[in-house]
């Protein structure tokens, strides 16, 4: 196995820990990252994210096939082999079940920019209309291609899927995804939110996480999970 697979398997673990603490998924959901320099990657099993262990980490190819699997594999690996097919620059994927962006994925109102956090998703969230599992190759790069090269992809009535290029990355996404779907949500309650423009979002977005910040942004969640 290629170094640095403990690191990447206990960041992987600190992932599923941040997303159950921070309430993105319950019960239901996965985590996978792409091992270096291999066409292989890791992702999380059959199991509650808030309760797998290390050594139940199911390791696969970019073919779909499962060459380590002590626990059954999800059942949407078609979506994570797609995404990794499709986006070469990404190297994390989390699958989640966000309650306020969900909302926006079972109306007509998009998920737009209108705060510094939800500027990655500035022009709105693309939207994956098929409500299916995605559990098969044509489905996991249908839902890649609706994903194209934006930072989240709802999926129809179904959670929401983030991309990164590190499992921090992908995670901050998803955090950053619900609290974006949050302050529209609360924001349309009261008044007519204001957009992020796209020119406004990019600045804001390099404000947002710089590598320092990024390391200080994991470093916090991390803490709340006690690692």
């Amino acid at each position: 196995m290629p170094d640095g697979i403990q690191q990447l398997n206990e960041d992987i673990i600190a992932a599923a820990r941040i997303l159950s603490r921070e309430g993105l998924v319950q019960g239901f959901g996965h985590v996978s990252a792409r091992i270096p320099d291999s066409d292989l990657f890791v992702i999380t099993p059959r199991v509650s994210l808030e309760l797998v262990e290390t050594s139940q980490l199911v390791v696969m190819n970019l073919q779909g096939q499962v060459l380590e699997a002590p626990v059954s594999p999800p059942y949407e690996t078609a979506l994570h082999t797609a995404i990794f097919n499709a986006r070469p620059e990404v190297n994390a994927i989390t699958r989640i079940h966000a309650r306020t962006a969900n909302i926006f994925s079972v109306t007509d109102t998009p998920l737009e920019a209108v705060h510094n956090h939800g500027s990655f998703f500035s022009g709105g969230v693309p939207v994956f209309e098929t409500i299916d599992l995605i559990s098969t190759r044509t489905l996991g790069e249908g839902a890649a291609a609706a994903l194209s090269d934006s930072a989240a992809v709802l999926l129809r009535g179904n959670g929401q899927v983030t991309a990164g290029r590190t499992i921090p990355e992908a995670v901050m996404m998803a955090i950053y995804l619900e609290e974006a779907a949050q302050v529209l949500y609360g924001a349309m309650q009261v008044g007519r939110p204001h957009f992020l423009p796209g020119e406004v979002a990019g600045s804001r977005q390099k404000e947002a996480l710089p590598p320092p910040d990024m390391e200080r942004a994991w470093n916090f969640f991390k803490n709340r999970i006690g690692m």
